[in-house]
């Protein structure tokens, strides 16, 4: 079983991971992955297995109504990218590493999202 990290801030819209696990029901369910997606916000693969398929179906939705612009493209792809490598990854040092690179990915993608001034429509 997956040790749950990155939870219950996250639930309260916060991109900071904790491993505060009390939440976890509320965060796994697809109404939350498409608010979360809708938001620009990373899956750091947390959730149970009986219930990620519909969470990660969720996120994919809300994905298709985030803001975009060119310059965020790149972080969404690399973001992509490296959660489904977390989403295969058994080691727990890589998994780690990889949440590592998703906070990363996610910030950049919200900062540049959020910060007009930093690209034009």
């Amino acid at each position: 079983m997956r040790a749950p990290l990155a939870v219950g801030l996250l639930v309260a819209g916060c991109a900071t991971a904790t491993t505060d696990t009390s939440n976890l029901g509320a965060y796994c369910t697809p109404e939350n992955a498409y608010r979360l997606g809708s938001q620009s916000r990373a899956y750091f693969g947390v959730c149970p297995k009986e219930s990620e398929a519909r969470f990660l179906e969720g996120l994919a939705r809300g994905r298709q109504v985030r803001p975009s612009a060119p310059q965020v493209e790149p972080y969404y792809q690399k973001m992509s990218q490296t959660e489904q490598q977390l989403l295969a990854s058994t080691s727990e040092p890589e998994r780690e590493r990889l949440r590592a690179q998703l906070r990363d990915l996610e910030w950049w993608s919200v900062h540049l999202i959020n910060n007009k001034a930093t690209f034009h429509d």
